[in-house]
C-alpha cells in the first residue's frame, strides 16, 4: 500500500527546500525535491497525490513522477563525457567507476532512475566503501552523482538524484599492499602472453597509469625518453629504463595504438589477466590485485632506494610532492630497522 509525506532535509544546514516521499508497505521506495522552500505548497502536493490514490490510472499516471530507464541515461551521459574530455583517459575512468554502479543495480533488480531509490544511494555507499579505498569509493560515488544529476537535467525527473546528499561511511585508512622488484619480475615471467607482460612492463617500469599504458606507441619514444599525455591532457617525460629497454627488446616490433584495443583498455580484462600472473607467481592475495598497484610499486621502490621525493613526484606526474608520499609511498617493516640505526 502506497503512502505520502513531505520533508526538509538539511534544515539545520540552511535547506529549506521540501521534499515528497513515497512509501510502499511503510518503506521509502523514492523521494524527489518539491523545489519550493513554501510549505503549504508542499501539503498541495501531498494532498494531491494522496488523492491520486483514489483516481483512475490514467489520471495517476499523469501525476507520476517522471522516470527514464537507467541504461539509457549512462549511455547518454557517457557520450557527454566523451564530448567533453576527447581522447583523455577521462572517459575510460567515467566508464570504470559507473560499470560498478550498473552492476551492483543489476543485481537489485534496478531498471529505471527511479528504482533507484534513495534508501538504495545508501546501500550502495555503503557498499563502495567496503570494496574500494576511500579514494576510489568517493569518486566512484562522486561520478555516479553526476549521472544522476545529468539524468535530472536532461529527462526533466524533477530533481531525483538519490546520491544527493548521501556520503559515504567513514573507514580506518587502510594500507596499500605494493610488489618488491623481485615480486614484480615474478609477476611478469608469469605472464605468458608478450601483449600483457609489456602493458604490465609499462606500468611497473615507467609509473604509467592504466589509462596511459593503453595510449603507448613507438611515436612517443624520443631520445631515451618516453612521452607521457596524463591527467587533464597534463604532459611529462619518463627516461626509458634499461629494465624496461630490456622488455622492448623482448617484445619486438611495437606499433602505435597496440593497446587501446578492448583487450587491454578494458579494466575487468586487463585486472583479469593480471590476477592470473599473480596466481601464478605465488606473490600474495591475486583476488586484490589492480593494475594500480604497478604503479604504487614503481613510486614506492624509488623512494625506499633512495630516490629524490621530488624526481619522483616529477616521474609520476603528481600535482603536488605531498600525494607522492602520503599516497604512493609504502614501506616493508624490514625497511625500518635500517632506519633506527641511522642513529649515531
Amino acid at each position: 500500500m502506497k503512502s505520502y509525506s513531505i520533508s526538509q532535509r538539511k534544515k539545520s544546514r540552511g535547506n529549506r527546500t521540501w521534499y515528497g516521499r513515497e512509501f510502499e508497505n511503510g518503506l521509502l521506495v523514492r523521494e524527489i525535491s518539491l523545489k519550493t522552500k513554501n510549505r503549504q505548497e508542499a501539503m498541495d502536493w501531498l494532498n494531491m497525490m494522496n488523492a491520486a490514490r483514489f483516481m483512475p490510472e490514467e489520471v495517476r499516471s499523469r501525476l507520476a513522477p517522471k522516470d527514464h530507464p537507467l541504461q539509457d541515461a549512462v549511455v547518454s551521459f557517457l557520450r557527454s563525457v566523451d564530448a567533453a574530455h576527447g581522447n583523455s583517459g577521462t572517459p575510460m575512468a567515467y566508464r570504470y567507476r559507473i560499470r560498478a554502479m550498473e552492476e551492483w543495480a543489476a543485481g537489485r533488480g534496478v531498471v529505471s532512475i527511479r528504482d533507484f531509490t534513495v534508501a538504495l544511494g545508501v546501500e550502495f555507499a555503503a557498499f563502495v566503501s567496503d570494496r574500494y579505498a576511500p579514494k576510489t569509493a568517493r569518486e566512484v560515488l562522486r561520478c555516479c552523482d553526476q549521472l544522476f544529476s545529468f539524468a535530472d537535467r536532461t529527462f526533466g525527473l524533477g530533481g531525483y538524484n538519490p546520491l544527493s546528499g548521501v556520503t559515504m561511511p567513514k573507514v580506518p585508512k587502510r594500507d596499500k599492499p605494493f610488489w618488491t622488484p623481485e615480486q614484480v619480475d615474478r609477476i611478469l615471467d608469469a605472464t605468458t602472453d608478450p601483449g600483457y607482460r609489456l602493458f604490465f612492463a609499462l606500468m611497473a617500469f615507467a609509473g604509467l597509469r592504466h589509462a596511459e599504458a593503453c595510449r603507448f606507441g613507438p611515436s612517443s619514444l624520443r631520445n631515451g625518453r618516453m612521452e607521457v599525455i596524463g591527467k587533464g591532457d597534463k604532459q611529462r617525460f619518463v627516461p626509458v629504463s634499461a629494465r624496461l629497454e630490456a622488455e622492448f627488446e623482448r617484445f619486438g616490433e611495437l606499433g602505435d595504438g597496440m593497446f587501446r584495443t578492448a583487450k587491454y583498455n578494458h579494466p575487468d580484462r586487463s585486472n583479469g589477466a593480471l590476477r592470473a600472473s599473480v596466481e601464478a607467481a605465488g606473490v600474495g592475495d591475486s583476488s586484490t590485485a589492480v593494475c594500480h598497484r604497478f604503479r604504487h610499486s614503481f613510486v614506492s621502490n624509488l623512494l625506499r632506494g633512495g630516490a629524490p621525493v621530488k624526481a619522483v613526484q616529477q616521474l609520476a606526474g603528481h600535482a603536488s610532492a605531498k600525494m607522492t608520499l602520503d599516497t604512493y609511498s609504502h614501506v616493508l617493516e624490514q625497511d625500518l630497522g635500517g632506519v633506527v640505526d641511522l642513529l649515531k
